[in-house]
């Protein structure tokens, strides 16, 4: 058998799913956003390290101011391989993955921030004004500059601006005196105030990403939409063609058939010519008034204004109306057309669950030019399948999807010419989603089908 499809009502267009897998999203945009301004946090790091090792050396701190660039240098090196590592994989990263990765990049910052935080505790001492204040520059320059670079994961930028600049605090009110001091308070303020940029900055840049993706969802939508009724006007200008010629041949033949009456002499009508009229004017008045009946069905659907009126039923009482329908048709085939009796009783609606099961068995019947017709109710939990087999010629793979869609007929007109325009399959699903019962079809090209209607059933009474 062929894939199944259920046909029943799609749910909101965001949900709970929807919401946390957008943030995910917005995760992974915000670790590409980092990872993109690695270039210039390495290069950054690489140069003013470099620079301020040069100048303090001047001092002869040698030997720490070396080990201090190492260690810089390594952890840099370190940085640059994990983004290279993490980047060509985070668009299948999860939320563990998530985490893990933005844990590893806050530490590595983190580490970072504390090398640098050590350069005062090498470099200052009071002593000479140009190294103090190099030193202190040095370091304000490169937290100033990691706000802009860092903002988009916000644990390691407060990682990296704490162990940065909270090491020359200590220090410098260790030291005591009212230039250290003034210098520990102004560099307190502007790690207060470098976080707070940083924390607005990532506000600004999650909230931009958001609306990315909602927009592009957004556009999706209404592109699907815009698609979904440009096809329907399609379909629909394709089904007003060819109603209009289905009907017209039923109307000719009633206006033949009333010339031929009014041609008659007086006394004329035999009793065989009056049944042949007869017979001729009740087919093409039944094929009118089928075509015209499902279309004001799908129309009233369409425009909301069916009622829906549940009460409990039995099966049988379903099939033994459906049988005297459409038996005669099916012997007229040679087909056998058979109902498993079943003592059930269902809840829906009974005119409309009637409307779906005769277009079920309209088409079984129609589509099948030998073999059978079975017409079954299996138990399934609290509910009652409802399910129409036939041996006809089965449906295509790549029209499944689209069996349900008004106005579409998927046959060889060239070889049918009955009075079909593709509205019975609509009617039967607009019907089923109104009463909330459960749609599905198998079917594999050359070997039947089987549509299956799946009601609540009640306790017999």
């Amino acid at each position: 058998m062929a894939e199944e499809i259920n046909t029943s009502g799609t749910g909101a267009l965001l949900d709970s799913a929807t919401v946390e897998t957008d943030r995910d999203a917005v995760r992974r945009d915000l670790l590409g956003v980092l990872f993109d301004h690695t270039p210039t946090i390495v290069a950054g790091n690489l140069a003013v390290s470099l620079t301020a090792s040069v100048v303090l050396m001047q001092g002869g701190d040698v030997l720490p101011l070396a080990l201090w660039l190492s260690a810089i240098w390594l952890l840099v090196l370190l940085r640059l391989g994990f983004v290279r590592r993490c980047r060509s994989r985070l668009a299948d990263f999860g939320r563990s993955q998530l985490d893990h990765t933005e844990s590893r990049y806050a530490t590595i910052a983190s580490l970072t921030g504390l090398v640098w935080g050590l350069l005062p505790w090498i470099s200052y001492d009071g002593v000479d004004a140009f190294r103090d204040f190099f030193g202190v520059a040095m370091l304000a320059g490169m937290a100033g500059g990691a706000v802009t670079a860092t903002s988009s994961l916000p644990r390691a930028l407060n990682g990296y601006l704490v162990f940065a600049l909270l090491p020359f605090i200590v220090k410098a009110a260790w030291m005591g005196g009212a230039v250290n001091l003034g210098g520990a308070i102004t560099l307190l303020f502007y790690l207060v105030a470098l976080i707070a940029f940083g924390r607005d900055a990532h506000t600004a840049l999650k909230h931009a990403l958001e609306l990315t993706r909602q927009n592009a969802r957004l556009a999706e939508h209404l592109r699907r939409e815009r698609d979904a009724v440009q096809a329907t006007m399609r379909a629909k200008n394709l089904f007003l063609a060819g109603v209009t010629h289905d009907l017209r041949q039923p109307v000719h033949a009633v206006g033949l058939h009333v010339r031929y009456l009014r041609a008659l002499q007086a006394g004329g009508l035999s009793a065989s010519a009056m049944d042949e009229v007869c017979t001729g004017l009740d087919g093409a008045v039944r094929a009118m008034s089928s075509q015209l009946t499902r279309l004001l069905e799908l129309s009233r659907l369409e425009a909301g204004e069916t009622r829906v009126s549940r009460r409990a039923m039995s099966v049988n009482e379903l099939w033994s109306d459906c049988a005297a329908q459409f038996a005669p048709l099916a012997q007229e085939k040679g087909l056998r057309l058979a109902f498993r009796p079943s003592e059930a009783q269902i809840d829906s609606d009974p005119m409309m669950l009637r409307s779906m099961l005769d277009n079920l068995v309209s088409n079984a019947v129609r589509y099948t030019e030998r073999g059978r017709v079975l017409v079954a109710a299996r138990r399934r939990g609290a509910d009652i399948e409802l399910q129409v087999w036939d041996t006809g010629a089965g449906i295509p793979a790549e029209h499944l999807p689209h069996i349900f869609e008004p106005y579409r007929r998927f046959d060889d007109r060239a070889l049918r010419h009955d009075e079909g325009q593709g509205l019975g399959l609509a009617l039967v699903q607009r019907q089923a989603d109104l009463l909330g019962h459960a749609l599905s079809v198998r079917s594999r090209a050359g070997h039947g089908s089987v549509f299956t209607l799946r009601v609540p059933s009640v306790t017999a009474v």
